[in-house]
C-alpha cells in the first residue's frame, strides 16, 4: 500500500501501478445466483459474477467474473472482463480481456489490455480522458 500525499492509504495493483483507489472504497458483489435490472450508479468497486442488464457507472472498477453475463452500457475507472459483457464500454484507466473475456459493442479506453483466446468485437476509441 501506498500512501497520498494527503496521507490517505491507496491499493495499487500489480499490473505497474494503475488503477491507484482508496483501500477504504465500498465494494459490492452481484453474486453468481444473483441477477440485476435498471440502472446502477455506485461510488466504490463493483464485482459482477451473475446476471446485469442495463446501464452502470461506477466511480471505481468493475470486475466481471468468468461466468457472468451482462448486457449493459458500462463506465468505470478500470475494466476487467473474464466472463460475457455485451455493451458499449467506457474505461477511464483500463481495460482489460482476460482469455476466457468476451466483449461486444464499442469501447472508450486510456489504456487495453487483450489477453490471448479473448474476444473484442467493436470499434476502440483509446484516449481523451485528461
Amino acid at each position: 500500500m501506498n500512501e497520498t500525499a494527503a496521507g490517505s492509504p491507496e491499493v495499487v495493483d500489480a499490473a505497474g501501478g494503475e488503477g491507484k483507489q482508496p483501500a477504504d472504497q465500498p465494494s459490492f458483489t452481484l453474486g453468481p445466483k444473483d441477477s440485476l435490472e435498471g440502472k446502477l450508479t455506485y461510488h466504490g468497486r463493483l464485482r459482477i459474477e451473475g446476471r446485469l442488464d442495463g446501464e452502470v457507472h461506477v466511480s471505481g472498477d468493475v470486475e466481471i467474473a468468468r461466468g457472468a453475463t451482462v448486457k449493459a452500457s458500462l463506465e468505470a475507472s478500470g475494466v476487467s472482463v473474464e466472463g460475457n459483457l455485451q455493451g458499449n464500454v467506457i474505461a477511464r484507466q483500463k481495460l482489460t480481456l482476460s482469455g476466457s473475456g468476451q466483449l461486444t459493442g464499442d469501447v472508450h479506453v486510456a489504456k487495453l489490455q487483450v489477453s490471448d483466446g479473448a474476444s473484442l468485437n467493436g470499434n476502440v476509441r483509446m484516449g481523451g480522458f485528461e
